[in-house]
């Protein structure tokens, strides 16, 4: 499946790095579950393909495309053709409700249009988050990247580089512990749920090296900041940034985001993917759109074939589930 999938995957230039053999294994190694795709055939050569996990828990199976912290999922084509998406869409369900499952969720790319799954996936319910892209200029126009960016942006980055801040790339086991460390202090402060160390460790035995980056900051030597970046066809995904607490004032990670989006425009790429905010995150929409982006909304439609799903409590939804999405909690008791 691997060979076949990648083949395919990297001549749609709209396709992101959570659909590629190597990120579903890193998460399906980390979130014990299985990796799947479908293919749809005209004769011998594949037309569309539909990647997905399947996690067998506690409450039965739940199928996603695709699973783990806003990845997103969904068919890829190099063609489009809506009849045969739609006839992919409408399969994966199917084949979700042959096999037992209680639920199965698509999420759709924010970078394509999502008509199709309005008229295929027969949702019972429809989560939306607003997907936030940087389009990044040319080389040779990579002088009209910080004219891109509102008030404060560039007087972050000039602030940093006045602190002395320095940017260096860096995939090394030391690199990776000061990423972890400071993410785990940086979520346990705002009362969120950090990834786990083991994700981390990982990357390099499933993800090329080309495919995925480190970007520190340092100040007199030491580190203060961190970002880890995904990198697949045309777009770049903010995936894990980091910053030591007492270290904010230097504004290094705005630092970094620059250094970073100026070399993935030297490398080609195209896209800067923020990720989802959901809507209600304000504050988190704001940050994002100062470095100017465009808004791209998507959705996660999930057809549920275990009516008890809503009588369930929170607490277990999430146990044994971790990193898939199995109804938005506002369904819970409806």
């Amino acid at each position: 499946m691997a060979e076949a999938l990648d083949a395919f995957v990297i001549g749609s230039p709209t396709s992101l790095i959570y659909a590629t053999s190597g990120f579903m294994g890193l998460v399906a190694d980390h979130l014990g579950a299985q990796a799947r795709c479908l293919f749809c055939l005209e004769g011998e050569r594949v037309v569309a393909v539909l990647p997905y996990l399947v996690k067998e828990g506690h409450l039965g199976k739940v199928y996603n495309s695709l699973a783990y912290y806003g990845s997103n999922g969904g068919v890829i084509q190099v063609e489009r053709n809506d009849e045969v998406a739609g006839a992919l869409v409408e399969f994966f369900y199917q084949l979700a409700e042959r096999e037992g499952a209680v639920c199965a969720t698509l999420i759709s790319n924010p970078l394509e249009p999502f008509a199709v799954y309005e008229r295929h996936s027969k949702y019972d319910c429809r989560d939306e988050r607003i997907g936030q892209i940087t389009h990044l200029p040319a080389l040779a126009n990579i002088d009209e990247l910080m004219s891109r960016f509102s008030d404060p942006r560039p007087r972050n980055i000039r602030k940093a580089i006045k602190e002395g801040v320095t940017i260096r790339e860096g995939r090394s086991q030391a690199d990776v512990d000061f990423l972890f460390t400071t993410h785990v202090e940086n979520i346990t402060a705002i009362g969120g749920l950090s990834k786990q160390r083991s994700f981390f460790d990982a990357i390099p035995a499933f993800v090329d090296e080309q495919n995925w980056k480190i970007f520190v900051a340092e100040k007199d030597g030491q580190p203060v900041a961190a970002l880890l970046l995904f990198y697949h066809n045309r777009t770049v995904e903010y995936f894990t940034p980091v910053i030591v607490e007492s270290a904010r004032s230097t504004q290094a990670l705005a630092l970094i985001v620059y250094t970073a989006m100026q070399d993935a425009i030297a490398n080609g790429f195209a896209n800067w993917n923020w990720g989802g905010t959901w809507l209600s995150q304000g504050g988190v929409y704001d940050f994002k759109k100062k470095w100017g982006t465009t808004d791209y909304p998507y959705y996660y439609y999930t057809r549920i074939f275990d009516a008890s799903l809503r009588t369930r409590s929170r607490q277990e939804l999430l146990e044994g589930y971790q990193g898939f999405f199995l109804l938005p909690f506002s369904e819970l008791g409806a």
